[in-house]
C-alpha cells in the first residue's frame, strides 16, 4: 500500500515521470529465466547491476553499455548472463503514454530517469523521444535519484517550486528522495492508482468510471 502523501499549495504546476517501471517495463519473467539458466539467485541480476558502484557509474554516464556488461560479468560469474541481461529491451506501456498526454493538457510534464548514455536513442527507438517537453537523464546530469539534487535541478529547470511539482516513480527509495526534496510524490504500481493520485493533486479532473 502506498504511504499517505501530503498535498501542498500552491497547486501542482508540473508532473515529473520516471521512465523504467512507469512508462516502459522490462520483462521480469525473462530476467528470472536468465537467473535460473545461469544458476543465479532470484534478484541477483538487479542487485549486481544497480546495488553498488557499477550501477552508479553506469547511471552517471561514466561507463557505457559495453563497459557495464564487462564489469557485471565477474560479479555474476558469467559473461553470457551479463550480456543477455544488458541486451534486454523494455516494452512501452501505451496506457502510460496516454496518461502523460492527458496530463499535458493541464500542466507541464518531464521525464526524470536514472538512465544511460543510450537513453535518448532508446526513447527514439520506441517512438517517445518527443513525448516529454523535458528529459532529465542521470547519465547526462551526473546525478542519479534518489539524490535530492536530481529533483531540485529538474524543478529549477522547469521554473516550478518543488512543492508545486508531482513526481511518479515505481521505486520507493526514489519516491522518498522526492519527498525529502519537497515534491509531492507517488509510488507507481498501476495506471488507476496513479490516475487517482493525479486527481487528488488537481491535475486531472476525475478518475475513469
Amino acid at each position: 500500500m502506498n504511504e499517505p502523501r501530503q498535498l501542498r499549495t500552491p497547486l501542482i504546476r508540473a508532473v515529473i515521470f520516471d521512465l523504467d517501471g512507469v512508462i516502459r517495463h522490462f520483462d521480469r519473467t525473462h530476467e528470472a529465466d536468465i537467473e535460473a539458466r545461469f544458476g543465479l539467485e532470484r534478484g541477483a541480476l538487479l542487485r549486481a547491476a544497480f546495488g553498488g558502484e557499477i550501477g552508479q557509474r553506469f547511471m552517471r554516464g561514466e561507463i557505457g553499455h559495453g563497459e557495464f556488461e564487462a564489469a557485471l560479468a565477474p560479479v555474476l560469474g558469467s559473461r553470457s548472463a551479463a550480456a543477455e541481461f544488458v541486451s534486454m529491451e523494455a516494452i512501452l506501456d501505451p496506457l502510460a503514454v496516454d496518461l502523460v498526454l492527458e496530463v499535458q493538457r493541464s500542466v507541464d510534464t518531464a521525464l526524470l530517469t536514472n538512465g544511460s548514455t543510450r537513453t535518448r536513442w532508446e526513447l527514439a527507438q520506441i517512438g517517445i523521444d518527443t513525448l516529454f517537453e523535458h528529459v532529465f537523464n542521470s547519465a547526462e546530469t551526473g546525478v542519479p535519484k534518489p539524490h535530492p539534487e536530481a529533483y531540485l535541478a529538474a524543478c529549477h529547470h522547469l521554473e516550478v517550486a518543488p512543492e508545486a511539482t508531482a513526481f511518479i516513480d515505481d521505486t520507493q527509495a526514489n519516491v522518498d528522495g522526492a519527498i525529502s526534496a519537497g515534491l509531492c510524490a507517488h509510488r507507481f504500481t498501476d495506471i488507476d492508482g496513479t490516475r487517482a493520485f493525479l486527481v487528488e493533486c488537481g491535475v486531472l479532473r476525475h478518475s475513469p468510471a
